[in-house]
């Protein structure tokens, strides 16, 4: 934590508790600060601040990853600092600057850090223009090493020690990011977000389906060594909520995998234990058509620049698990629904009646004996309705109805094809049908 006029205070990896010895407290624990980072930007400070404050500058920003803290300042740096360090009786060592992630033309004035994000061994620096660039334990082991190794060659493995830039993030609105142990999660200003990375054993973490489900279709690939699913390098892929997506996506596996004109593009898309593989051009090459038409889903329903039906607050993911916080607007998402409705079954142009102005219909009544009846037949019709809602059959009734509506509901995707698309490498997928560019 960052305590004002002191620095950043943290608690070194306390072998004792490490070993398990018992007598060890876990309460009462001894901290350390790291050297350099007690400035703070007043005039009264900078007259009593040393030379290794005033480079370093003022802390804005901070994170706690494995092994390490990384944090960046008011002159717009960024420092690592190894939290392991565990020999009191030597004086600590100085933070690190992590030097790549600087411009590297000396005339770019435009550079100035916005945020600093990160957990367990990952993390991100956001820049003012719209830059994203990543960082892992890996890259920080590597420019750790090599400030110690100064003479090593790029054949060193602690020479490769730059950020990552994935071409997506870049320039594209990302305002947070949420890692997990193998894959992270990116928002963007939208409230879309987009999952990249591994998905451990296959387990959901990912958001967009499961191997032996859709997530194929999304362009995962099925690791049966390892068991994991795998998005290709720097694939991101959005994450969908509406149920109707969902259906939209399952009926098309289904396509995939009836025998038919489809059946040899589904047999490259859908893995199977102990038969053929996946075919990695196709999979990428239908991950990204049904990304495509993903993103048209709400195309006329909502305004340039207006909210989805589902509009992502916050993100979050930890070890092989993401949430999001979720704002649904149900009209919305009921008109983008609607909107791939063919033909609504069993709609029918209702008789238009005129008001009586009292909640009732005027009606051309002759005799007494048919007023009596119409009567009569109305107040049953509503002790009937009464006793029902009480009873919970009406209300039984209706949600069979609106079941059975759905089933029978024609969609705009009922009558097409599983896509047949042509592969990065320039091949067809097989088929009869026309290529769907």
């Amino acid at each position: 934590m960052f305590v004002k006029g002191t620095g950043i205070v943290y608690w070194p990896h306390d072998i004792a508790l490490r070993a398990g010895v018992p007598e060890a407290d876990a309460v009462l624990v001894d901290t350390a600060t790291i050297p350099g980072t007690s400035f703070s930007y007043s005039l009264s400070n900078a007259r009593n601040t040393g030379p290794l404050e005033s480079r370093i500058g003022q802390v804005t920003n901070h994170i706690a990853l494995e092994n390490y803290i990384v944090f960046t300042t008011h002159l717009n740096k960024v420092f690592l600092y190894r939290s392991d360090f565990l020999l009191p009786d030597l004086d600590p060592p100085e933070p690190i600057e992590l030097t790549p992630f600087y411009p590297t033309a000396p005339s770019e004035q435009s550079f100035e850090i916005r945020d600093l994000q990160g957990s367990f061994r990952s993390f991100a620096v956001f820049l003012n223009s719209g830059e994203v660039l990543m960082g892992n334990r890996a890259m920080l082991d590597a420019f750790h090493s090599r400030t110690y190794n100064p003479d090593a060659t790029e054949d060193d493995p602690a020479y490769d020690a730059h950020p990552r830039i994935i071409p997506a993030l870049q320039h594209n609105s990302i305002i947070s990011i949420a890692f997990g142990d193998h894959h992270f999660q990116a928002l963007r200003s939208d409230g879309t977000i987009y999952a990249y990375g591994n998905d451990p054993k296959s387990c959901g973490a990912l958001g967009i389906g499961f191997p032996e489900g859709t997530g194929p279709l999304r362009g995962l690939l099925a690791d049966y060594f390892s068991g994991d699913g795998k998005l290709g390098e720097n694939v991101g892929r959005q994450v969908w909520f509406d149920p109707t997506m969902h259906q939209w996506i399952g009926e098309m596996k289904e396509k995939a995998g009836m025998e038919g004109e489809a059946a040899a593009r589904g047999k490259m898309i859908i893995p199977a234990r102990g038969g053929s593989q996946q075919h990695k051009p196709a999979v990428k090459a239908v991950g990204d058509w049904f990304e495509k038409e993903g993103r048209k889903w709400e195309d006329g329903v909502v305004e340039e620049g207006g909210m989805g039906g589902y509009f992502v607050l916050k993100v979050a993911a930890a070890g092989w698990h993401s949430a999001a916080l979720v704002l649904v607007d149900e009209e919305v998402v009921e008109r983008a629904r609607l909107k791939h409705v063919v033909e609504p079954p069993g709609e029918k142009s209702e008789e238009v009646v005129e008001d009586d102005g009292h909640g009732g219909t005027w009606e051309d009544i002759d005799a007494p004996w048919e007023q009596l009846s119409k009567a009569v037949l109305a107040i049953g019709g509503w002790l009937w309705r009464l006793g029902g809602r009480f009873l919970g059959v009406v209300e039984r009734d209706e949600r069979v109805a609106e079941e059975g509506k759905k089933e029978e509901m024609r969609w705009t995707w009922s009558e097409q094809p599983f896509p047949r698309l042509r592969m990065e490498d320039g091949a067809v997928m097989p088929g009869e049908i026309e290529v769907m560019e």
